[in-house]
């Protein structure tokens, strides 16, 4: 399980709850749901892994796919900033 920390659309900044192996050029999908809307799903590549120290268990995904649904939700987070 991961906790999205950051999102934009073109990454995203995760932090690994469980105990998961993640590595710079691993690939990743993920999605959630809005209430009301289709699930927002995007994959991308890993950039940034941190295995130790204080941000252990981060990895950051720079997007290279996503749907319709996710771009639609970026879009309401900028316009409300």
């Amino acid at each position: 399980m991961v906790e999205l920390l950051d999102v934009s659309k073109s990454g995203a900044r995760f932090h690994a709850t469980d105990d998961v192996d993640i590595n710079v050029a691993d690939r990743a999908a993920f999605g959630f749901v809005v209430p009301g809307e289709p699930s927002c799903q995007a994959q991308g590549l890993v950039v940034r892994a941190e295995h130790t120290g204080r941000f252990a268990g981060q990895f950051v995904l720079a997007l290279d796919d996503a749907n319709d649904a996710f771009a639609g939700f970026i879009r309401l987070l900028e316009a409300e900033s």
